[in-house]
């Protein structure tokens, strides 16, 4: 693929149009991946103008170019923020039952946070994808740049590992 300066006009139509469509989705993931809506809209918004101004030649499917892109940004935020970090499952220890029942966003992000970060990154994706930008598993394999088996079985291990360790600790 090359990046090109001007972007013709189909490629802008077709990114505008498909940030319309998939916006509240493309906020709902950017939401649980980074914990704040304020920080999600920044990147979201940072994402449409990079995308606008640089065209790249050889996209075969826009929606997904979209989506890995945001994936891409949201990890790329975290790491700026140094608060990527893989936790053992020693953390659901504090974890208490009435916690299981998020009141807002921020106790729902939390939450979800603590489990996703029980269980390797790429698993954590691909539960993300799924669940928070509604995403089909082929779209998130495609996505993702995976075999669909592959993105079914991290989605499976994923939400066993969470289930185990919520077991462990009394929590189901």
């Amino acid at each position: 693929m090359e990046f090109n300066n001007k972007p013709p006009k189909e490629y802008v139509e077709q990114l505008e149009s498909l940030f319309v469509v998939e916006l509240s989705s493309l906020h709902r993931y950017a939401c649980y991946r980074l914990g704040s809506q304020e920080v999600a809209e920044d990147v979201i918004q940072e994402l449409y103008l990079k995308l606008r101004t640089t065209h790249r030649d050889g996209i075969l499917n826009m929606r997904y170019y979209i989506y890995r892109s945001l994936m891409n940004a949201c990890a790329q935020r975290l790491r700026d923020r140094r608060k990527l970090s893989f936790v053992d499952l020693t953390s659901l220890k504090d974890l208490r039952e009435d916690d299981l029942q998020a009141k807002d966003f921020e106790q729902e992000y939390q939450l979800i946070g603590r489990l996703l970060e029980t269980i390797p990154q790429e698993q954590s994706e691909v539960i993300r994808l799924h669940l928070h930008a509604g995403c089909q598993f082929q779209e998130v394999a495609d996505i993702m740049d995976i075999p669909l088996s592959t993105a079914k079985s991290r989605y499976r291990y994923g939400i066993e590992h969470i289930r185990d360790a919520m077991r462990k600790e009394g929590l189901l």
